[in-house]
């Protein structure tokens, strides 16, 4: 029988610390997967609050400069450790250069020349997964 006993937090013990060294704990691969898709969906949430607010200054006439912008730079070295080169540019582009000024969703088109209409982080996610790898 387990018993969860409340501990505090400097006296918390590891479950690879209670059962010693001849087990190994290893997390499961789907927790892993659904952890990377949860970090993204945050992520690329998070750049389109970012392009909603840019938007709105571009509208107040505030001049927000996406491709020479220091911040978006930073940003973009980060995830080309994380994500890739090739996966960062199209992240990038769908999020601050995919809706057109009236609205419309610009196609992307793959390598075999099929035009995709990505219209959700998770499109997007589901996209990008075909480019595992490269």
């Amino acid at each position: 029988m387990l018993r969860l006993i409340k501990m505090e937090d400097d006296k918390m013990k590891k479950i690879s610390e209670l059962l010693g060294k001849y087990f190994k704990i290893e997390e499961n691969p789907k927790s892993l997967k659904k952890k990377e898709e949860k970090f993204f969906y945050e992520f690329v949430e998070s750049l389109c609050e970012i392009e909603a607010v840019w938007a709105v200054s571009r509208t107040i006439g505030v001049n927000v400069e996406i491709h020479n912008n220091s911040y978006i730079n930073a940003l973009r070295m980060l995830m080309e450790k994380q994500f890739g080169r090739l996966k960062t540019s199209i992240i990038l582009w769908w999020v601050f250069e995919s809706i057109s000024p009236n609205g419309e969703i610009y196609p992307l088109m793959d390598e075999n020349q099929v035009k995709h209409v990505i219209k959700t982080p998770i499109q997007l996610y589901k996209f990008l997964k075909k480019y595992d790898g490269r």
